[in-house]
């Protein structure tokens, strides 16, 4: 698949080896990148083109006093950006400009060149199919190519008449200035020259015959025309259904002149046409309860049809309308009416949000059973319950880097020691699919310390999520520790996250040298704690009094008294000791929080704080950030 200037797409180049989770930070494309999928395969797709789905991108123009800039997406060599729209001096990217001529001799700053937006003259999207039954291989004859071992058309005309076949089809959106309009067309690039306005269109009926099948999870057991059960219905036994509706129709029309004729309904009516002798005035004739009656819109079975919603009875409720038992029922039987709808043998399905409105297991599950019955599964979707039915390989996750989009994918790894990072995948990178920044520390415990006084912030405070941060272990016991930090972030690396980590502050000897500079080298910053590890940054700059009071609370989980009350730093150190080997760390901050107005532990707010700070893509300070230590309060 090859993207063009569509929408916030200035160039995409994606090719799978199977199938494709789209997942990753907002504003990244996901949608966008369906939709243009969707654009090429289904007729009814291009219904809904606009002008913005050609992609613009902030330009400085020449004459403004600094070199012409672009501050968005490499847009494809050729293509023309020739709609100026209105300024835009606030557009991401403009700063660089901005600094570069900051200083001046007159001593005052001058002012930033102004960017415009430039619309590019066409938007593309090219796919490329292959692996066709013989029906839709005989339905491309004339269009079939060699396809090469990168996955692309072959130009070459002495290629291998043994090299698989492939067809491409491409879609073109362009606007028509003095007319005002927009132009698309769907072709064959095999047999059209764009440049000279020479297209080969693919008909829609081609179209309609490949298997392709984008699923619309609308609302669900609906009988009028055009819904998802109503077309179950029409496949399989259109006349039967027919016959029903009918049935139907004439059963609704006998029960609804009975209800007419009933005497306390034509009483009310007679009642009503009586006042100021109405029944007399809207006729032709003298109009009585007998002319009255009642029906669904315009009568039709269609009107009749559209008024039905399903019911269920699913519990001691009883029998309750569909929205009644919840959004997860609904979503369930949408899904359900839609892969039914899907079940084309070695189909190409294209799915967007997939999942929005499921339950977790349910997500898991429908998205399994898609990829396990299409030929190819395209799902776009925010939940990390949707990835877990994929292979890592085949997540495409899209990030936005200074407001530039890009796409990653994870490569098969061999090397032995690199798979047991591939475990964090699951365990600890899934959750933090829509995040653009994970920070990676050496335990569980230290995850568990930092969330927990994250949580506990004031609301004046923003926690780590609002700075897009997700806080993750290299391991989950024995596998973690310092060592695991450098795979598990060259992981997230390549799944395009940030990538920060909060590591202690060990001796210094030539094994942690070396292991700092592995982590320096994997990462964007390293946050380092004072000397000490986690647990004695738990404890520092509080008084001795306030520890000594938490670390009497732990004799609750059957322990010894680790500072017995005495207010020395031996007490603490043993305290530290304790907390460690027992994993009490989660359990002495909550003795910690429980005395009113307690303070928080200072260093790790800091800690927190600087993780906010190196989370920021500007962040322009120094790799290594060590974390201060701080003092006891006096008398303390």
């Amino acid at each position: 698949m090859l993207i063009e200037g569509f929408r916030g797409w200035g160039h995409l180049d994606v090719r799978p080896g199977s199938h494709v989770l789209v997942a990753g930070v907002p504003r990244a494309g996901r949608t966008d990148l369906i939709t243009a999928l969707a654009r090429v395969l289904d007729p009814d797709a291009a219904r809904g083109a606009a002008l913005s789905d050609l992609h613009q991108r902030p330009v400085i123009p020449d004459g403004a006093d600094s070199a012409p800039a672009e501050a968005g997406d490499d847009v494809a060599e050729g293509q023309a950006a020739a709609v100026v729209e209105a300024p835009a001096a606030d557009v991401a990217g403009t700063d660089d400009a901005a600094e570069a001529d900051a200083s001046g001799d007159n001593g005052t700053a001058p002012q930033a060149p102004s960017a415009v937006l430039l619309r590019v003259e066409a938007a593309q999207v090219e796919v490329t199919l292959t692996d066709f039954d013989p029906d839709v291989q005989q339905l491309l004859d004339g269009v079939l190519e060699p396809l090469e071992d990168s996955g692309c058309a072959s130009e070459d005309p002495d290629a291998s008449a043994d090299a698989p076949l492939c067809a491409r089809l491409a879609y073109r959106l362009s606007y028509d200035g003095e007319a005002e309009t927009l132009e698309s067309v769907v072709y064959f690039p095999a047999r059209s020259n764009p440049a000279l306005g020479q297209y080969s269109r693919v008909p829609a009926a081609t179209r309609r015959m490949l298997p392709v099948v984008t699923l619309d999870a609308g609302q669900p057991l609906q009988l009028r025309a055009g819904a998802g059960l109503r077309r179950i219905l029409d496949e399989r036994d259109a006349k039967a259904g027919a016959a029903a509706f009918d049935a139907l129709a004439q059963a609704v029309a006998e029960a609804v002149s009975a209800l007419s004729a009933s005497p306390a309904v034509a009483e009310a009516v007679n009642a009503v046409l009586a006042v100021g002798g109405t029944g007399e005035r809207i006729g032709d004739a003298p109009v009585t309860a007998e002319q009255v009656g009642f029906r669904a819109e315009d009568g039709s079975v269609a009107a009749l049809l559209r008024t039905l919603r399903a019911a269920l009875h699913l519990d001691a409720g009883g029998m309750l309308g569909l929205a009644q038992h919840g959004s997860t029922v609904s979503a369930v039987l949408s899904m359900a009416e839609a892969m039914l709808l899907a079940t084309v043998p070695g189909a190409v399905v294209l799915a967007d949000d997939f999942g929005d409105q499921l339950d977790a297991p349910a997500t898991e599950h429908l998205a399994a059973l898609l990829r396990a019955r299409s030929g190819q599964v395209w799902l776009s979707t925010r939940r990390p319950e949707a990835a877990r039915a994929f292979e890592p390989t085949e997540v495409l996750r899209l990030v936005r880097h200074g407001g530039v989009r890009s796409h990653h994918q994870l490569t098969r790894i061999m090397d032995r020691k690199e798979l047991v990072a591939m475990r964090q995948w699951h365990t600890q990178l899934l959750a933090a699919l829509t995040a653009p920044t994970v920070a990676i520390t050496e335990g569980p415990h230290d995850v568990a310390v930092l969330s927990m006084v994250d949580r506990r912030k004031p609301p004046s405070f923003l926690p780590l999520s609002a700075h897009g941060v997700r806080l993750v272990a290299s391991g989950t016991g024995g596998e973690g520790g310092i060592g695991q930090i450098p795979r598990v972030a060259n992981l997230a690396r390549q799944l395009g996250f940030r990538v920060l980590a909060v590591i202690d502050r060990d001796r210094d000897s030539a094994q942690t040298s070396d292991e700092l500079a592995k982590i320096q080298a994997a990462c964007d910053a390293v946050v380092r704690l004072p000397p000490g590890a986690i647990e004695r940054a738990m404890g520092d700059g509080l008084s001795l009094k306030s520890l000594a009071d938490a670390s009497a609370t732990l004799t609750e989980y059957g322990i010894p008294d680790p500072m017995a009350g005495q207010l020395t730093e031996a007490a603490v150190t043993n305290l530290c000791k304790v907390i460690h080997k027992q994993s009490l760390h989660e359990q002495f901050l909550e003795a910690l929080y429980a005395e009113p107005n307690a303070p928080h532990p200072p260093v790790i707010s800091m800690t927190l704080a600087l993780v906010q700070l190196a989370a920021d893509p500007s962040y322009s300070g120094p790799q290594l950030i060590d974390v201060p230590t701080t003092s006891r309060p006096a008398g303390a």
